[in-house]
C-alpha cells in the first residue's frame, strides 16, 4: 500500500484505531496486574486440569498425580480419583479441558491460562463491535473501559475458569442472532444452537442466555402486539439450554442444585428454603456491593448503569434482555447461597454491557441536544422503544464521527 493511502486510511479509522490502542493498553495493564499480584489457579481449576491431562492420554491417577504436583504448592487439594472425575458438577465441563490440552502439552499445567485470556479477550472485541455498531465510537470506549479496568472481571474471565469462554460463547450466540434478524439464513439458526450447546458444556450457566432470549421474546411480542422476531431464535436457545441441563442431570447425578439449595437455606423442605429466599438474595447483594465498593467500582458502575437503563428504558431490546439474564443469574446464585462478586452473572456480561451502553448513549444524545437548543431541557421520549439509537460514521474525510437518531420502530437489530 502506497504511503499515501495507507495515511488516507489511518485518517478515516483514526477513531476507531485510537478506541481499539486504549482499550488494549487497558486491558494488557489490567492483565499484568492480576497475574503479578492475583492467583491464577482456582480451586474449581484443579477439575479442569485433571481432565485436560485425561484427554492428553494419562491414565485417572497419573492425571491427579500430576494435578497434585501444580495444586499443592498452591495450598489446593486435590480429590480422590473417585471424586475428581466423579462430581456431576463439573463433570459435563468438557470445552475448556478439551481446548486447553494442546496448550498444556506445550506449556504445562500453565497452559491451562491461554483459552480464558484468549476468550475474554476475544469476547471484549466482540462486545465493543456491538456497542459500536449500535450506539457509537464514544460509548464503545467508555463501557469497554469499564470493563477492561474491572479488576473482577479481568480476573474472572482469564483465571483458570470457565467463565470467560462462557461469556463468549453467550455474546457469540448474540451476535448471530442479530445477523440472523438481519438476514434469515436457517444456518444462522443451526450456529445459535450450537453455540448454545457449547456453552452447556462449558458451564452449566445457559439458563442466563435462555432467560435473556425468552424475555426479550416475550416482553418484546407484548409490547409491539405482535410476535417478536426473536421468536426462533429464543425458541432454539430455550430449547438447547433446557435440553442440555436436563440431560446433564440424568447423565451426571451426582450434584443436586436442590440439595445445595437446602443446605444454604439451612431448611429441610422446598418451601421452608422459598421463605428464605428474600433474606438469602438481601445477603448476597449486600456482600458483594460492599465488596465492590473496596475492590472494584469499575465493576460496581457498570452494574448501576445498567441497572438504571433497564428501569429508565423499560420498553427497550436491551432492557429485556437484562432481565431476563438477571432473573436466571438469581435462580443459579441464590440456590448456590454464597455471594460470588458477579461471578455467576458473568455468563450475561453482554447483557450488561448493552444495557449500560444504551444509557450512556441517551445521556449523550441529551447533552448535544441540550447545547443545540440551551432552552430546552433534556429528557427521554415517550416512548424510547421507537426511539433506539442508532450512530451512523461519517468517513468521507478527516472529519470526527458525528452521530444521529433515526426511528426504528421496536427493531432490535444493530
Amino acid at each position: 500500500m502506497a504511503p499515501s493511502r495507507l495515511l488516507s486510511w489511518f485518517l478515516r479509522h483514526r477513531s476507531a484505531l485510537l478506541m481499539w490502542a486504549v482499550l488494549a493498553s487497558t486491558f494488557a495493564l489490567t492483565y499484568a496486574t492480576y497475574v503479578r499480584w492475583y492467583r491464577m489457579f482456582y480451586p474449581d481449576s484443579r477439575y479442569y486440569l485433571a481432565m485436560a491431562y485425561l484427554f492428553l492420554g494419562n491414565d485417572p491417577d497419573a492425571a491427579r498425580e500430576l494435578t497434585v504436583d501444580y495444586a499443592a504448592p498452591r495450598n489446593i487439594d486435590v480429590p480422590p480419583v473417585s471424586d475428581l472425575f466423579g462430581w456431576g458438577l463439573v463433570q459435563p465441563r468438557v470445552v475448556l479441558p478439551a481446548l486447553s490440552a494442546p496448550f498444556i502439552a506445550l506449556f504445562g499445567p500453565a497452559g491451562l491460562a491461554v483459552v480464558p485470556l484468549l476468550a475474554t479477550f476475544a469476547f471484549l472485541i466482540i462486545a465493543v463491535v456491538m456497542l459500536r455498531r449500535r450506539f457509537g465510537t464514544l460509548v464503545a470506549l467508555l463501557i469497554g473501559l469499564l470493563v477492561s479496568t474491572s479488576l473482577f472481571l479481568v480476573s474472572i474471565g482469564t483465571g483458570m475458569l470457565t467463565e470467560g469462554l462462557s461469556a463468549l460463547f453467550t455474546a457469540l450466540a448474540l451476535l448471530l442472532t442479530w445477523r440472523w434478524l438481519e438476514r434469515r439464513r436457517p444456518w444462522l439458526l443451526v450456529a445459535i444452537g450450537g453455540v448454545t450447546v457449547l456453552s452447556a458444556f462449558t458451564r452449566q450457566a445457559t439458563l442466563i442466555m435462555a432467560g435473556a432470549f425468552i424475555s426479550a421474546w416475550v416482553l418484546g411480542s407484548l409490547i409491539e402486539r405482535r410476535n417478536s422476531r426473536l421468536m426462533w431464535p429464543a425458541l432454539i436457545v430455550g430449547i438447547a439450554a433446557v435440553g442440555c441441563q436436563v440431560i446433564q442431570m440424568l447423565v451426571f447425578p451426582s450434584f443436586s442444585q436442590l440439595d445445595q439449595f437446602l443446605a444454604q437455606a439451612g431448611a429441610d423442605t422446598l418451601g421452608e428454603a422459598l421463605l428464605n429466599v428474600p433474606r438469602m438474595a438481601l445477603d448476597i447483594v449486600r456482600a458483594d456491593v460492599l465488596t465492590m465498593l473496596r475492590g472494584d467500582r469499575s465493576l460496581l458502575v457498570l452494574i448501576c448503569l445498567a441497572v438504571v437503563g433497564m428501569i429508565l428504558f423499560w420498553r427497550r431490546f436491551e432492557s429485556h434482555l437484562l432481565l431476563g439474564a438477571i432473573a436466571a443469574t438469581a435462580v443459579y446464585n441464590i440456590t448456590n447461597g454464597t455471594p460470588t462478586q458477579f461471578r455467576y452473572a458473568t455468563p450475561g456480561l453482554i447483557f450488561w454491557m448493552l444495557a449500560a451502553g444504551m444509557l450512556v448513549a441517551a445521556t449523550v444524545t441529551w447533552i448535544r441536544s441540550s447545547r443545540n437548543n440551551p432552552t430546552a431541557l433534556p429528557g427521554m421520549a415517550e416512548d424510547p422503544a421507537d426511539d433506539a439509537l442508532v450512530v451512523e460514521s461519517s468517513t468521507r474525510d478527516d472529519q470526527a464521527e458525528s452521530t444521529s437518531i433515526t426511528r426504528r420502530a421496536a427493531d432490535p437489530s444493530p
